[in-house]
């Protein structure tokens, strides 16, 4: 009985804990409320670098999405090796298209960088992206 009882308990934990990661599709009519500024924590990715603060501004509400993506700080070890300057970098992209799962995919000047978001809840969107072989992540919570 014991045993039945910690099964349970087992599966309702790993259902609560995907059910609270669930991502919610964007459509275009979600774009007017994801219009404007989202802060969060920004990774550095595999590297264990770290992170650093970073904002997201959706500056339209239509497709294509424009968007501006400032990182406070990029270390001099990541920067450099990706070709950036240490310190704050602010990024604009001009070309946000909805996806087949309701992700807004933003691809940069090389064919294989990118930056995706996510929706995980009214006010949070995920992040992650792609940039010269740097991968990594965000969690963003709007402003």
């Amino acid at each position: 009985m014991k045993r039945i009882v910690c099964i349970i308990a087992v599966v309702l934990m790993i259902v609560s804990v995907v059910y609270a990661q669930k991502e919610m599709a964007i459509t275009a009519k979600d774009l007017a409320e994801l219009k404007g500024t989202w802060e969060g924590v920004l990774t550095f990715g595999v590297f264990e670098a770290g992170g650093s603060a970073a904002k997201l501004e959706i500056l339209n509400d239509t497709v294509p999405v424009r968007a501006r993506l400032t990182i406070a700080q990029i270390p001099n070890q990541i920067a450099s090796g990706v070709g950036l300057m240490g310190g704050q970098n602010v990024f604009e992209s001009q070309d946000g298209t909805i996806t087949t799962q309701g992700t807004i995919m933003f691809t940069g000047k090389q064919p294989k960088n990118f930056f995706e978001v996510s929706r995980t809840g009214e006010k949070k969107l995920r992040a992650v992206y792609w940039f010269k072989m740097l991968k990594g992540d965000a969690i963003l919570t709007k402003k």
